[in-house]
């Protein structure tokens, strides 16, 4: 959706548009999307028509997850991996999110841009973007479908649940330390202590219980790049995935899903 709109907004994809700067470099990149969220959320918590609607939330938290939302939307690097826009706000909607108070929304980036002093131009192309998100964000799930959901296996319950992700981790750094590529990686690590942190992470990103309390990919992996990790290594340890969970006979729909979490961590742990 937004690779069209920077299409629209940037005149097409026949060449020209490749020579121009995204709207993420025309307002200044890293600097300024990290003081427009800055700004923006000292508004939003300032008003309030929507304020209520972050009681209770780590603020530091969302305010990292926005700037890449927003770094990605204008057109910056993709580090963004948070839920997709209905499924992230649908439990606002159940307790009351609506037109109005997106209008609200709308109303403060506007007034952070103008404070920012980024041309009008420009913030009608980031009000363009913020704008083409109303409709999922506003959408929320009809009765029907939440029940759909509430009845539908996680990955981590479809692959077998605790159990197998325990196997497949014993499996998986057992083929990882016997592969030359990336095994120097592991010279001195408490193995015991780096599968049941592993088991932790899986269980978690597949959709089951959340007891991970390890680092966040980018700074847990940062040693790692300056001994010279990168996207060798990283296929290398997705090769053996794949092999682990063959071997577990896991169906082949299951290890793509598997592969596609695995492989949305890629930019995170390479430090890109």
């Amino acid at each position: 959706m937004f690779k069209a709109l920077f299409r629209l907004f940037t005149g097409g994809s026949d060449g020209t548009a490749a020579a121009q700067l995204s709207l993420y470099e025309r307002i200044g990149g890293e600097a300024a999307v990290d003081a427009a969220v800055d700004i923006f959320y000292r508004k939003v918590l300032a008003d309030d028509r929507i304020n209520m609607f972050f009681e209770g939330v780590d603020m530091d938290k969302q305010a990292a997850k926005q700037k890449a939302f927003l770094t990605m939307a204008f057109g910056g690097p993709n580090n963004y991996t948070g839920e997709d826009m209905r499924k992230g706000h649908a439990h606002l909607v159940e307790k009351g999110l609506n037109a109005s108070h997106f209008d609200a929304v709308m109303e403060n980036l506007g007034a952070t841009l103008q404070e920012l002093n980024v041309p009008a131009d420009l913030i009608g192309e980031a009000a363009a973007i913020a704008e083409s998100v109303r409709e999922p964000v506003l959408a929320g799930y009809t009765e029907e479908e939440k029940a759909a959901m509430s009845q539908e296996k996680t990955l981590f319950e479809k692959i077998g649940g605790e159990a197998a992700v325990d196997a497949a981790v014993d499996i998986f750094y057992r083929k990882v330390l016997a592969d030359d590529r990336i095994n120097m990686f592991f010279e001195g690590v408490d193995m015991d202590k780096q599968a049941a942190k592993q088991k932790a992470f899986l269980t978690m990103a597949f959709g089951g219980p959340n007891n991970y309390t390890g680092e966040d990919m980018r700074k847990g992996h940062a040693h790692l790049v300056e001994r010279g990790l990168n996207d060798s290594h990283f296929d290398a340890v997705m090769e053996n995935i794949g092999a682990t969970l063959k071997e577990l006979n896991v169906p082949d729909e299951l290890i793509a899903e598997a592969a596609a979490i695995a492989e949305s961590t890629r930019n995170d742990v390479l430090g890109k």
